[in-house]
């Protein structure tokens, strides 16, 4: 469960770094881009200047607009709609510790899977992964 959700993350980064080029790239102006991805342009402005405010579904758009593969990106929200299913039916001492490896509990998992995921949290998440 960990070691696929690592490699998925994984995958994700490098896709959101490659992205994130495109992004500095791009001609567009933030009016232009918020209509091409379905967001304003003030919020294009505000994540230009802050990626990590970015949400997982941004930059699955994004990668869309930008003729990116959108694989890791679907991959990564299906693993993380299904760990907190997952961290249930493990004991609760090995949840505990999965979780305080992920950097987030099951409520949070569920939350962020209600709503959408900041990619701040992703990176952050990665990272302790690979740290561990």
């Amino acid at each position: 469960m960990i070691d696929y959700l690592r490699t998925t993350l994984h995958s994700f980064v490098n896709n959101y770094q490659a992205i994130m080029w495109r992004l500095r790239e791009c001609s567009l102006n933030d009016e232009q881009l918020g209509i091409a991805v379905g967001l304003s342009g003030n919020a294009i402005r505000n994540r230009r200047n802050k990626p990590d405010l970015w949400k997982l579904s941004d930059v699955e758009r994004l990668a869309a607009h930008f003729a990116l593969p959108i694989t890791a990106c679907t991959q990564l929200t299906l693993a993380l709609q299904e760990l907190p299913a997952k961290l249930k039916e493990i004991s609760p001492e090995e949840r505990r510790r999965t979780e305080r490896k992920l950097l987030v509990k099951v409520a949070q998992l569920e939350s962020y899977n209600q709503s959408d995921w900041p990619v701040r949290n992703l990176l952050k998440m990665h990272q302790a992964l690979y740290n561990a």
